[in-house]
């Protein structure tokens, strides 16, 4: 099967975004007030956070959707599923410190996600040895 991109690439620039968020959520109460003095102020607004998440989540679902069609293993997508749930849940239901935990948590999950995707690629049994 012939590839146009490296999938190993993809899932190391999608779980290294994933970590990214985790860290953006769990600093930006530390760093809120830090930021803006040495002009960095960007980081701390919603749509910072809003574009952190969505690149690491259209990074996720391509990747992993195009894992499964390639390795049949719905493992890596079944972590995806669990880290949208705590996005979601972030977004959505929770506030303060939860909302941090939870975010934080999904972006752990979404890179996990991308780790088990490579590892399922890597270790393919029907894949050519020139695939991955």
């Amino acid at each position: 099967m012939k590839r146009y991109f490296n999938q190993e690439l993809v899932d190391t620039t999608g779980a290294c975004l994933s970590v990214a968020c985790a860290i953006h959520c769990l600093a930006m109460p530390l760093l809120v007030a830090v930021l803006p003095l040495i002009g960095l102020g960007f980081f701390a607004t919603e749509r910072a956070e809003l574009v952190l998440i969505s690149g690491a989540i259209a990074l996720a679902i391509g990747s992993l959707a195009w894992g499964v069609r390639h390795h049949r293993s719905w493992r890596a997508l079944l972590v995806l599923i669990v880290a949208l749930a705590f996005i979601a849940t972030a977004r959505t239901a929770v506030e303060g410190t939860f909302e941090v935990v939870f975010y934080s948590i999904g972006g752990v999950l979404l890179a996990s996600a991308h780790l088990v995707n490579r590892h399922l690629c890597k270790t393919c049994p029907v894949c050519e040895p020139g695939d991955v």
